[in-house]
C-alpha cells in the first residue's frame, strides 16, 4: 500500500483567495493543468511583481485546484466568497495531508466536543503526536515547524473557521459545495468543522449520485 507523503510546502500564500478565481477559470477553459499553468504564468493572473513569485504561486494554485471536480472550479471562478473559501481549504487539504489531519483532529474535534477554542499550543501538541510516527515531521527544522503553524492558522482564519480569540466556527456549506464534497474523498470533508448531521448530508448526497 502506498502511504501518502506529508508535503510541507504550504508556507506562503495562504488560501490564495484572490489568485484562485483566475486560475480556476483557466483550468475550466483549458481542461489541462499544464496549459492552464503556462497561460497563468504568461498572463501573470496571480498578479505578482516578479516572475519567480508568479511561477511559484501559479504552480501552487494549480496543484491544489486540479484536485477539485469541475463543479468546484466553477464555484471558485465565480469569485471570492464564503463558499469559495470553504473549497479553497478543501483543495489545500486534498493536497496537504498535514492540513487535512489538523482539520479533522483539531478543528473538527474541538467543534464536536464543544471545546471551541484553538490556540498555537494545540498545533504543537498535534505536531508532536504526529511526529512520533511521521519521519517528515520529526526531521523538519524548527523554523519549518513555526512557518507551518503560522500558515495553518492563517489559512483556517481566511477560510472563516477560526474567529478572533481562536474560537472554532462551524461552516455552513451551500448545496453547490455539498455537491462538490460528495464527489470527493470523504476524508477531505472531515477536515471541515462540520457537525455530524452536516457530514451525514454530504454522505446522502454522495449516495444519491451513485444511485
Amino acid at each position: 500500500m502506498t502511504i501518502e507523503p506529508y508535503r510541507l510546502s504550504f508556507t506562503a500564500g495562504g488560501l490564495l483567495v484572490e489568485e484562485s478565481a483566475a486560475v480556476a477559470a483557466l483550468l475550466l477553459e483549458e481542461g489541462d493543468a499544464s496549459r492552464a499553468w503556462s497561460l497563468g504564468v504568461e498572463r501573470n493572473v496571480v498578479q505578482q511583481r516578479s516572475r519567480r513569485s508568479t511561477v511559484r504561486l501559479t504552480s501552487e494554485a494549480v496543484q491544489r485546484l486540479v484536485l477539485l471536480p469541475s463543479s468546484g472550479l466553477r464555484v471558485l471562478a465565480a469569485g471570492p466568497g464564503a463558499q469559495a473559501r470553504i473549497l479553497l481549504w478543501v483543495a489545500a487539504c486534498a493536497r496537504y495531508r498535514l492540513l487535512r489531519d489538523f482539520g479533522r483532529e483539531v478543528l473538527r474535534e474541538r467543534l464536536l466536543t464543544e471545546r471551541p477554542l484553538v490556540q498555537p499550543d494545540d498545533f504543537e501538541t498535534f505536531w508532536n503526536v504526529q511526529a512520533a510516527w511521521v519521519d517528515e515531521l520529526r526531521d523538519a527544522a524548527p523554523s519549518t515547524r513555526v512557518k507551518l503553524r503560522q500558515s495553518t492558522f492563517r489559512m483556517a482564519r481566511e477560510a472563516g473557521f477560526v474567529a478572533d480569540g481562536g474560537r472554532v466556527v462551524a461552516v455552513v456549506p451551500s448545496p453547490a459545495v455539498v455537491d462538490v464534497l460528495s464527489q470527493m474523498d470523504p476524508a477531505v470533508a472531515l477536515s471541515l468543522p462540520l457537525y455530524e448531521s452536516q457530514f451525514a448530508g454530504i454522505g446522502a448526497s454522495a449516495e444519491g449520485r451513485r444511485s
